[in-house]
C-alpha cells in the first residue's frame, strides 16, 4: 500500500465545528470541550490576560471559538483544537488601543535562537504547532 497523497484525501467530508451549538451537539462533543479547556488552561498558565472590573470607559471586545481537526498526512485524526480569539477588528487605533503585539519572529531572530540554545546546550521545547 502507498502512502496518500494530499489529493488523496477529500477533506471536504470533515466538517468542523463553526458555533458552541455544534460543539455540543457533535458526535465528537468530548473530544471538542476538552480542546476548549485545553485552551483557556494554556491561556491562563501563560498569564494571556488580565481580569479586571468592567467601567464605562472600558469597551469590551468580542471573542469567538475556533476550532479545528488537526490530520496527518493519511486523514487520521491527531487531535482536535479549539482556539479562542479576540474580535480585534472592531477595535478603533488611539480609541480602543495604543499599541499592537503580535508573536512573530523573524529568520535572523529564530537563527540567533538556535544558535544560543545550541552553544549553551539548552533544550528547546515548541509550544504551538
Amino acid at each position: 500500500m502507498t502512502e496518500a497523497s494530499e489529493n488523496d484525501i477529500d477533506l471536504s467530508k470533515f466538517d468542523d465545528p463553526k458555533t458552541f451549538k455544534e460543539v455540543v451537539t457533535s458526535s465528537n462533543s468530548e473530544k471538542w470541550l476538552e480542546a476548549m479547556h485545553n485552551e483557556l488552561t494554556s491561556m491562563k498558565d501563560n498569564g494571556v490576560w488580565e481580569l479586571v472590573e468592567q467601567t464605562d470607559a472600558i469597551k469590551p471586545i468580542g471573542y469567538k471559538w475556533v476550532f479545528k481537526t488537526k490530520r496527518d498526512s493519511n486523514g487520521n485524526i491527531e487531535r482536535h483544537k479549539g482556539r479562542l480569539v479576540a474580535k480585534g477588528f472592531t477595535q478603533r487605533e488611539k480609541v480602543d488601543y495604543k499599541e499592537t503585539f503580535s508573536p512573530v519572529s523573524t529568520k535572523d531572530a529564530f537563527r540567533v535562537v538556535m544558535a544560543i540554545v545550541a552553544h549553551f546546550d539548552l533544550a528547546l521545547h515548541q509550544m504551538e504547532h
